[in-house]
C-alpha cells in the first residue's frame, strides 16, 4: 500500500503512533490481557467456492480461539453467509455455536434481510464491557453511510458513554473510510462496484469520532474474500485505529485478536491458513503508510544491546538522522542527531533497567530496534 507523504513531520508523527503500537507488543508479551475479543470478517469464505457453514480453515480454527487466554467474546464483521436464507442461517448457526463465547454479528450485505432480524435484532446496537464500549453499525442500510437514526444512535450512544468508558469498538462490514481517490486507493476492496460513489465518513463520522478523547478502533470486514483482494489493511491516526480483516483467499485467511490491558490495546492478527498463526507478522506491518523504507542493521549498528551506562550507534548512511528513544509507555525519553557516517557513544546512565524502543529517523526511512537496559 503506498501513499507518498510530503512531509517529513507527518512521516514522523505516523510512525510514532506505529512504534506506540511496537511498545504495547513488546509489553504485551509479557502480561496478560484483561480481556481478549476477536473479530473475524467475510466469514462465508470465498464467493467461488460457496459451501453452507463458514469458512472451512475458520472452523477449523476455532478451537484456538476458544482456548485463546481471557477470551470472551466475537464479533463477525458482515458477510457471515452467502444468502440470507434460513437454511444458509441454520448452517452457520451450527458454526457459529462450536465458539465457547458470546458472538455479535455486524451484518454485511450478504446477510440483510429478514432472517437477519429475526435472529438477531437490530442492524446497529451497543453494549459495554469492562469498561469499555462496543457498538454494531450497518452502514448498508444507507449506501455506506451513517446518517439519520444511525447516526442519531451512534451520537447519542457516544455522548452517553465517553465519560464513563476507556476504549470505544465500533464493529461494521464496509470500509467507510475507502475511496478509489483517496488515500486508502491502494486497500483492494471485495467488491469494488459496490462502492456507492462517496461516503460521510470524512465530513461527518470522522469529525465526530475525533471530538471524543477515548482510544476509538473501527473494524471491517469487507476485504479478504480472494486472493485477489487485500485480505487486511491497518492505519492509526489521532485517537482513531482503521482495521479491515477477512478470510476467503485461501492463503492470507486471517482474524484479529484485540488484547485490551488496563492502560493499552494490542491487536493481533493471525493467519487462519496453515500451523504458524504469527506467519503473516504484526498487523501495523502493512500499516497504510509502510512504504517509507526501512533501514537495516547493514546500514545502523547499535552494539551492546543488552546494555548498560551506554551503548554506541554507528550510521553508515550519508544523510544525518534523528535518534529517538522510548519507553513502554509511549513517552520519549531521549532524543539526538546521529550526524551522516558517525560512530557515537549513547549514555543512559540515568534510563532504569527494562524495555524501550530505539528509533532513527532520516528523511525517507526509518530503523527501529528493541532496547534492554540492564
Amino acid at each position: 500500500m503506498i501513499f507518498l507523504l510530503k512531509c517529513h513531520r507527518v512521516k514522523k508523527l505516523l510512525l510514532y503512533f506505529s512504534i506506540l503500537f511496537l511498545l504495547v507488543n513488546v509489553e504485551a508479551q509479557n502480561r496478560t490481557p484483561l480481556y481478549s475479543f476477536f473479530s473475524a470478517g467475510h466469514t462465508y469464505g470465498n464467493p467461488m467456492s460457496p459451501q453452507y457453514g463458514l469458512h472451512p480453515p475458520f472452523v477449523e480454527y476455532i478451537p484456538a480461539i476458544n482456548n485463546y487466554p481471557n477470551i470472551v467474546l466475537g464479533v463477525l464483521t458482515g458477510d457471515v453467509v452467502l444468502h440470507p436464507t434460513a437454511d444458509y442461517w441454520n448452517s452457520a448457526q451450527i458454526d457459529i455455536d462450536k465458539l465457547n463465547m458470546p458472538v455479535r454479528l455486524a451484518a454485511g450485505n450478504h446477510d440483510m434481510g429478514s432472517e437477519f432480524v429475526n435472529r438477531f435484532g437490530d442492524y446497529y446496537y451497543s453494549f459495554t464491557h469492562n469498561n469499555d464500549l462496543f457498538i454494531v453499525l450497518t452502514p448498508g442500510l444507507d449506501s455506506w453511510n451513517i446518517v439519520g437514526d444511525q447516526l442519531e444512535f451512534l451520537s447519542n450512544t457516544l455522548d452517553s458513554n465517553s465519560a464513563n468508558v476507556n476504549n470505544i469498538f465500533i464493529f461494521m462490514h464496509e470500509l467507510i473510510w475507502w475511496s478509489p481517490d483517496n488515500e486508502y486507493q491502494n486497500v483492494i476492496i471485495n467488491y469494488e462496484p459496490h462502492y456507492p460513489g462517496s461516503t460521510n465518513f470524512d465530513a461527518v463520522v470522522k469529525p465526530l469520532l475525533l471530538s471524543y478523547p477515548n482510544k476509538i478502533t473501527i473494524y471491517a470486514g469487507d476485504v479478504g474474500a480472494t486472493a485477489q483482494v487485500s485480505p487486511f489493511m491497518y492505519h492509526s491516526f489521532a485517537n482513531i485505529t482503521l482495521i479491515a480483516s477477512g478470510m476467503g483467499g485461501g492463503i492470507r485467511d486471517n482474524i484479529i485478536i484485540t488484547e485490551v490491558y488496563e492502560d493499552s490495546v494490542y491487536y493481533n492478527l493471525l493467519a487462519i491458513n496453515g500451523d504458524n498463526p504469527k506467519a503473516l507478522g504484526e498487523l501495523t506491518d502493512y500499516s497504510l503508510y509502510s512504504s517509507i523504507s526501512l533501514l537495516s542493521s547493514n546500514q545502523i549498528q547499535v552494539f551492546p544491546n543488552p546494555c548498560n551506562h551506554y551503548f554506541s550507534l554507528e550510521n553508515k548512511l550519508q544523510s544525518d538522522l534523528t535518534m529517538e528513544i522510548y519507553n513502554v509507555y509511549g513517552q520519549l525519553i531521549m532524543s539526538k542527531p546521529i550526524f551522516k557516517h558517525s560512530n557515537n557513544e549513547i549514555e543512559i546512565a540515568n534510563l532504569k533497567p527494562g524495555i524501550y524502543v530505539l528509533m532513527l529517523f532520516g528523511q525517507d526511512a526509518y530503523y527501529e530496534q528493541k532496547l534492554i537496559v540492564q
